[in-house]
């Protein structure tokens, strides 16, 4: 196809079609019409009067722009939020759950649990939250969605001794992003406190935990069936949902993987040894969620030619510096606040457990860029060569220190998937572009 097959009312019809919305500039225009029209750049310039509505250039983004950012981050909240409760459940749980379930079977269950959890929230994210009417879309396939869940937690359920422990535990923490995101966050942390409350008060573990996962699966179908939303919508493609999922369960066998931090028998270490590095993981993630709506605006007015080209200080690379800065700040400042309460929690004052969350962290928020903007193997390489570090020092280091098998590792793996980023988001152009792929 040529423009001179096209006349500019086609041409904009094609990238109305394709975009969902009218263009934002011609720049945006053209990227659509040679991607998918096989109009070359040049000729597509051409078409600027029919391509581009006339409208008067708005003071502001435009409003499906805000919302759209405002749900997209509203996701990465609610997913941080209710993994911050999680985290805090196991800090709060592990004493009684260990005194009463055992210590060797606490541990062994949050290994399969917490991976678990993290491929779960990572595939519903990809296919359902990330998206303006998420919880609707879901509501679309709760059957589905109901039907896969009974057949990952079921067969763990069966497994003896840690299966029903790690089922339980899985259901309540992936509800409760469910819960998070509906806006419901608040509900689910009084659930979560109330569990405590009650095993410190020696209620027996199985049947506390087992009514608090039948009421929050209970709560997250209420919440799923009553969503509202705009626009009824597509759900994310399986295929990347799937992806993201095996992401996720990869950072979750990282976090895991090292066996000298000890989940479920240091009593509320690591638990609150990891809150400082997911809040600030969410923190920073927070703000990378204005890359997409940033680095259009960011190429407003830049000549076509030009828009490839790298950018030292393009809107890309200043929203991925502020999120790297605003991740380190708040897990050093949380972490200095936790090694100072140390000794009234009956914790640890070893920096290496807040190093190697830290690193986690920074791993974790890389590779979820990637896996966003259209590289999931490359994201998976490096949650899997990160793991695959971790878990040689583990077993070849006879004595590691707290923590170095995943401070290692987890470098490591935010050297590997920053390293291409730096790279990539030099040239805004090109993000534009795969921004637009994706979509």
């Amino acid at each position: 196809m040529s423009a001179g097959r096209l006349d500019g009312t086609e041409a904009g019809g094609i990238v109305g079609a394709r975009l969902g919305r009218p263009p934002q500039d011609l720049l945006e225009a053209a990227v659509v019409l040679e991607a998918w029209g096989g109009v070359p750049s040049e000729a597509a310039l051409e078409l600027e009067p029919g391509v581009l509505p006339a409208r008067a250039e708005p003071a502001g983004p435009p409003r499906w722009e805000a919302d759209e950012q405002e749900e997209g981050r509203e996701s990465i909240a609610a997913e941080g939020i209710a993994l911050l409760v999680a985290i805090v459940a196991v800090a709060t749980w592990a004493g009684p759950l260990s005194r009463q379930l055992g210590a060797t079977a606490l541990e062994h269950a949050l290994r399969v649990a917490l991976p678990l959890t993290l491929a779960l929230q990572w595939t519903v994210r990809s296919r359902y939250l990330g998206r303006p009417s998420g919880l609707r879309c879901l509501a679309e396939e709760r059957w589905r969605v109901l039907l896969a869940a009974a057949a990952v937690l079921i067969p763990l359920a069966l497994v003896p001794r840690i299966g029903p422990l790690a089922a339980v535990l899985t259901l309540i923490w992936v509800g409760g992003t469910l819960l998070a995101r509906r806006g419901w966050g608040l509900g689910y942390a009084a659930l979560v406190g109330g569990e405590a409350l009650a095993l410190g008060a020696h209620v027996p573990a199985v049947r506390s935990l087992v009514g608090l996962a039948v009421a929050v699966l209970g709560i997250s179908v209420l919440a799923i069936v009553t969503a509202g939303g705009s626009q009824p919508e597509a759900p994310g493609r399986l295929r990347r949902a799937l992806a993201a999922g095996a992401i996720g369960g990869l950072l979750g066998c990282l976090l895991v993987g090292d066996q000298s931090l000890g989940w479920g028998v240091h009593g509320a270490f690591p638990g609150l040894a990891l809150a400082p590095s997911v809040i600030g993981s969410l923190w920073g993630g927070y703000h990378l969620w204005q890359l997409h709506a940033a680095v259009p605006r960011g190429l407003r007015g830049v000549p076509l030619a030009l828009a490839g080209a790298r950018m030292a200080q393009g809107p890309a690379m200043r929203i991925l510096l502020g999120a790297l800065v605003r991740l380190v700040a708040v897990t050093t400042a949380l972490s200095l606040l936790v090694l100072a309460a140390a000794p009234w929690t009956e914790g640890t004052d070893r920096a290496g457990l807040f190093v190697a969350f830290g690193a986690a962290a920074l791993v974790s928020l890389c590779v979820s860029l990637h896996e966003s903007l259209g590289y999931p193997r490359w994201a998976f390489f490096a949650a899997a060569a990160s793991l695959a570090i971790e878990l040689a020092i583990d077993r070849w280091v006879r004595v590691p220190a707290p923590g170095l098998a995943l401070s290692v590792a987890g470098a490591v793996g935010a050297l590997l998937a920053l390293a291409p980023l730096l790279v990539r988001l030099r040239s805004p152009g090109r993000v534009l572009a795969t921004d637009l792929w994706i979509k």
